[in-house]
């Protein structure tokens, strides 16, 4: 009886211990997920300094020297021209399902193409509805 009596007594006690336990350990494990998520540190590689055009469309010299992915019209005779969004910037390419920092924009016979390279450095071309542009912030 004095046992059924004390584990009465006890009973509120224990539960509440258990829930601020509980909740401790909740709050741990946010503040655990928050410094994670917000740590600064990004799995998205650095947008570049150089190797991107952004005043001028491209000519044949400029992919041959890595600052354009393609270039327009015919050797001597450019046909593009640049289109007005921020470069370099981050995008995703939808044919490919892959992230991709997008490093030249131009507009060529009616179309907006743009130029990017993947972040395993593959260089991809398409149309700007092709891409879901993202900004400059690493996610």
């Amino acid at each position: 009886m004095q046992q059924e009596q004390f584990q009465q007594k006890c009973a509120p006690v224990l539960r509440a211990e258990l829930r601020k336990r509980k909740n401790a350990i909740r709050m741990l494990a946010v503040a655990l997920s928050a410094a994670a998520l917000f740590s600064g540190a990004s799995l998205w590689p650095p947008l570049p300094s150089k190797g991107f055009m952004t005043d001028r469309a491209a000519e044949p010299e400029d992919v041959d020297n890595g600052t354009a992915v393609f270039a327009t019209g015919e050797e001597g005779h450019v046909t593009g021209r640049p289109i007005n969004i921020k470069i370099p910037q981050y995008g995703y390419f939808r044919e490919e399902k892959k992230y991709v920092i997008i490093l030249q924009a131009e507009e060529y016979d009616g179309k907006s193409v743009i130029g990017a390279e993947t972040f395993d450095g593959q260089q991809v071309v398409g149309f700007m509805d092709d891409f879901e542009l993202l900004g400059v912030h690493a996610r």
